[in-house]
């Protein structure tokens, strides 16, 4: 029976090709680097297996130091000595050791985690990661791409220059008239493509209600997501009750307990899922499966992962039906994804049928481009 030796935690700095700014504030650029923690579990029977998640302070509050002391000083401890497949008991240890004060407990972490015993579990079983949740109902996932903040004119050239992609995710600002602007030249220049508004919580309900009223004409906006302050249920239920068009909720729920509170108050029509701030693929599938059940519309995003967590996102969502392509824009935006094996084509990922997450992480990459810090 195979049991974990060794955990290792990777701080990896991995280069941006462009600026990225929402609503929250800057995210990087081709002057600045990326934080990401890569996990590598290894059995004493040779199996391994990857994790890994971005760390973005100005949109959760994990940071860098944060993962990586919680897993090298917390979750390693319970993992040494285990059998990878007892998945179900070592995120129980886990969530036992990290608890959730109201919501989730250290998600970023437990993510990373989660996705390096997903991926040794299917190296170990000799499936692909899809077939541990039942097995892939799509054989491609396509993409959704994030328009970064910027002016009108710059947006629309980016979305120019990805077409034909059929949906963007256009990050705006908080200003009304500003994101009008923004959101009219995108139409202009993409007619055919949906967009997907995403506030990152940079409106006031009133705020985001005027912009919505602004823009009602336009008949290619599909949704707007997180409006307001994550905390503010009730504001985004008055948006909800005031717009025409699906209101998304991302920030605002962390994980499945959080939907069934959302689904009670009915301040959303539709949920963002992220295996970040679930805490991995498990945890996130458990929302999947709440929103189902209640009829709230899935969208599937990222937060700009690298390969492996851009990929582990991949094989769930091909599990579900999402009702807008995902939105994973490390492709876009990262320099490398420090992973080989990758298929896109035409703005769509082919699902990987080898085993675990099916693709090769480029480890001298990650041990070559070490985040150093003080903890």
């Amino acid at each position: 029976m195979s049991k974990i030796a060794c955990v290792d935690v990777y701080p990896t700095s991995i280069g941006m090709k462009d600026k990225f700014t929402i609503g929250t504030g800057f995210v990087g650029d081709a002057e600045s680097a990326g934080d990401h923690v890569f996990v590598k579990i290894t059995t004493d029977d040779g199996f391994v297996g990857w994790g890994e998640q971005r760390a973005l302070p100005s949109w959760s509050y994990e940071t860098t130091e944060s993962i990586t002391s919680t897993i090298r000083n917390y979750i390693a401890p319970l993992l040494l000595g285990k059998n990878p497949l007892n998945r179900n008991a070592i995120q129980t240890a886990m969530h036992q050791t990290l608890k959730p004060a109201v919501s989730n407990g250290h998600p970023f972490a437990k993510a990373a985690v989660n996705i390096a015993l997903c991926d040794i579990s299917g190296q170990m079983l000799g499936v692909p990661i899809h077939v541990l949740f039942g097995g892939k109902r799509h054989d491609t996932v396509p993409l959704s791409y994030a328009l970064s903040i910027d002016t009108p004119e710059i947006m629309a050239l980016k979305a120019e220059a990805l077409a034909p992609c059929s949906c963007f995710k256009v990050k705006v600002a908080g200003v009304p008239s500003e994101d009008e602007d923004r959101l009219r030249a995108i139409r202009d220049a993409a007619p055919h493509a949906k967009l997907w508004i995403d506030a990152n919580q940079s409106y006031t309900p009133s705020n985001a209600l005027d912009l919505l009223n602004r823009i009602k004409d336009i008949d290619t906006i599909y949704c707007m997501e997180q409006p307001v302050a994550s905390r503010d249920w009730f504001g985004m239920k008055r948006v909800r009750d005031g717009s025409q068009f699906p209101i998304a909720i991302d920030e605002g729920c962390f994980s499945h307990y959080d939907l069934g509170k959302i689904v009670q108050l009915e301040c959303a029509d539709a949920v963002v899922l992220k295996l970040c701030k679930s805490g991995g693929l498990t945890e996130c599938l458990k929302s999947a499966d709440v929103a189902e059940a209640y009829a709230i519309e899935m969208l599937g995003s990222g937060l700009t992962e690298a390969g492996v967590g851009f990929i582990a996102s991949v094989h769930l969502f091909s599990t579900i039906d999402l009702v807008l392509p995902a939105e994973l824009n490390a492709p876009v935006f990262l320099e490398t994804m420090v992973a080989e094996g990758i298929e896109i084509n035409a703005h769509e990922v082919t699902v990987p049928d080898a085993p675990g997450l099916g693709v090769t992480v480029d480890e001298d990459y990650i041990k070559a481009n070490p985040l150093k810090y003080e903890v």
